[in-house]
């Protein structure tokens, strides 16, 4: 896709950081835009932001991690704007904590709204941007942290790993088609996906925890923080100019930075090692 103009985007997660740079950059493209986030005070303020570069645009308060108002969404789409050509399954969050320290509650919540809310977007979206014929787009924003995984972020990884392992899968069966696919690879981004934690209540459990057990989250957070050194971050802004590149290039994996290139050469290492010792054949 190379002519944005006057086609239909929707992006979930867009009341800040990335999705909102998502949506500055799809207006700056004069497409017709639906937003989407719990965040109504944040989506208002993108929706004012892309209104005001003179694009038709709706937005509605979702939450990706409930099936039935991602399937509204979809219908609310279809009937204002007839079709969707780029699909930013973008919203998540990231609770860190211990896994000793995880109960199920956390899990459920952190895992339907990221890999969940990924999953609900192509339910709820991907029949219907076949149906059109159109040369259409599914992007998902995985991370880093879909290959490389730290201490403290063990559920965060798992939700994007999943993203990774759903997404790949879905490349191979839409191939031939007029659907593409995509995942986001970020790297550091300044957004303020650090506020996207857990409850107050949870948070102070994982305190105590942590106190009687003398471990320092901060302190395990530590290796990712020093990956993190490596790069430098960038704007939402910048992202989303990186991620179109990737959707005119029709790449798969769509990174950010470069500064991951050997925790990814490393990991890539122990699997072929892995593999170079399997007994049989």
């Amino acid at each position: 896709m190379k002519n944005f103009e006057n086609k239909v985007a929707v992006i979930t997660g867009a009341g800040s950081g990335i999705g909102r740079g998502i949506a500055e950059v799809s207006a700056d493209k004069k497409m017709r835009l639906v937003l989407a986030d719990v965040d109504r005070a944040g989506l208002d303020a993108t929706l004012e932001l892309v209104k005001s570069k003179g694009v038709e645009a709706i937005a509605r308060v979702v939450d990706v991690s409930n099936l039935k108002e991602v399937e509204n969404l979809a219908s609310q789409t279809f009937e204002t704007f007839q079709n969707c050509h780029l699909l930013f399954n973008n919203a998540g969050v990231l609770g860190p904590a211990p896994l000793s320290q995880v109960n199920r509650d956390m899990y459920d919540w952190l895992i339907n709204i990221n890999l969940g809310g990924c999953f609900n977007g192509v339910h709820a979206f991907l029949s219907k941007m076949q149906s059109s014929g159109e040369e259409s787009h599914i992007i998902a924003t995985c991370s880093t942290s879909g290959f490389i995984a730290y201490p403290m972020l063990g559920l965060y990884s798992a939700s994007k790993f999943g993203i990774r392992g759903l997404m790949t899968s879905l490349r191979a069966e839409l191939t031939g088609s007029n659907v593409d696919v995509s995942i986001v690879c970020p790297g550091e981004v300044t957004t303020n996906i650090v506020n996207s934690t857990f409850g107050s209540a949870q948070k102070k459990d994982i305190e105590k925890k942590a106190e009687e057990k003398k471990v320092d989250p901060k302190a395990m957070l530590e290796v990712a923080a020093e990956d993190a050194q490596n790069t430098y971050p960038i704007s939402p802004l910048e992202a989303a100019q990186a991620i179109f590149t990737g959707i005119e290039n029709k790449d798969f994996y769509i990174f950010t930075h470069k500064g991951y290139k050997r925790q990814l050469e490393e990991i890539s290492t122990e699997y072929l090692q892995a593999f170079d010792q399997a007994m049989f054949q």
